[in-house]
């Protein structure tokens, strides 16, 4: 009888120092690497298409790959993990990433991205509805469409399927592309 106790006092001590692990520990960690992959990611953009963002890129997505198997990842994870992805030109694996970014979060920022990955694939089509759902979430994301025959397609549809905000959709529309 006191051998079963202790073993299920030792069962319960490690159960709990395991949920400890997970639970705190890992997500802890993880936000830390989330924190220095963003700053790294922002100076991939900026050294944009040299040799050395595509090396920062590469070792960026070897760091957060721990990350991106915990039980308690984030949005934010696969958002990072996109960007870098479409800085290494692989654009179809952005895809994926930002699709399954959307099915832990909706965010006008995550369809954005989702549409310039697809448009840098071809994919027009798809771009144009994920545009649309972009700036449907937000339609000062329509200063972000620098492709002039994409956005003109998004801006029709948002008219019709808002009439209502036909002259706030045309004045965001009127203003300048933003800069990037």
């Amino acid at each position: 009888m006191r051998i079963a106790r202790r073993l299920a006092v030792v069962l319960v001590v490690i159960a709990g120092m395991a949920a400890i692990w997970v639970f705190c520990i890992q997500p802890y960690e993880c936000n830390r690497i989330k924190r220095r992959a963003t700053a790294i990611t922002e100076a991939v953009y900026q050294r944009d298409g040299t040799l050395e963002a595509k090396v920062m890129a590469r070792r960026n997505l070897a760091v957060m790959d721990p990350c991106m198997r915990v039980t308690c990842r984030d949005v934010s994870l696969d958002m990072i993990a996109a960007a870098n992805l479409r800085a290494l030109g692989r654009n179809e694996d952005a895809a994926v990433m930002y699709r399954h970014a959307l099915t832990l979060d909706r965010r006008p920022e995550i369809y954005l991205n989702l549409a310039s990955s697809e448009l840098a694939l071809g994919d027009r089509n798809a771009a144009r509805d994920d545009m649309l759902r972009a700036t449907m979430f937000n339609p000062w994301l329509i200063g972000q469409i620098d492709d002039g025959l994409l956005r003109q397609e998004v801006v029709k549809r948002m008219i019709e399927l808002r009439p209502e905000n036909a002259e706030f959709i045309h004045y965001v529309d009127a203003l300048p592309l933003a800069p990037q």
